[in-house]
């Protein structure tokens, strides 16, 4: 008897660790995807500069009532700050960022709105 209980909770232990890692890799996957839509967006761009550094904030997406709302941390040449937007898939190799809102730690929010994008706006928002 003792020997089919270890068996079976050897197998159940390989399928938690199988789907534990496959889900850390596609949560890996979906930051990298994340991270390129941030590095091409012309406000995240204009406001943060090169982005050096980004990290999932689970915390504010957790509280984000958006259905597809994802929080990060990032850090740049010019400044830092929270994107917290809602970021879609366009395909199954790249993110695009729908609307949100880019918190800089200086205090100031900019619109990440496609339809916002106005230059006035932008270098009144930006450090």
């Amino acid at each position: 008897m003792p020997l089919w209980v270890g068996i079976l909770l050897g197998a159940v232990l390989a399928v938690v660790l199988l789907v534990a890692g496959l889900a850390w890799w596609g949560i890996n996957l979906f930051i990298g995807q994340a991270t390129t839509a941030m590095t091409e967006h012309p406000v995240i761009q204009r406001c943060i500069g090169k982005i050096d550094n980004v990290s999932f904030d689970m915390v504010a997406t957790g509280n984000d009532s958006r259905e597809d709302g994802f929080a990060f941390r990032v850090r740049g040449t010019r400044g830092s700050g929270l994107v917290d937007a809602v970021f879609t898939t366009t395909d199954a190799d790249h993110e695009q960022i729908d609307a949100g809102e880019l918190h800089m730690d200086n205090g100031k929010t900019v619109s990440l709105d496609p339809d916002s994008e106005d230059d006035d706006a932008l270098d009144q928002s930006c450090p």
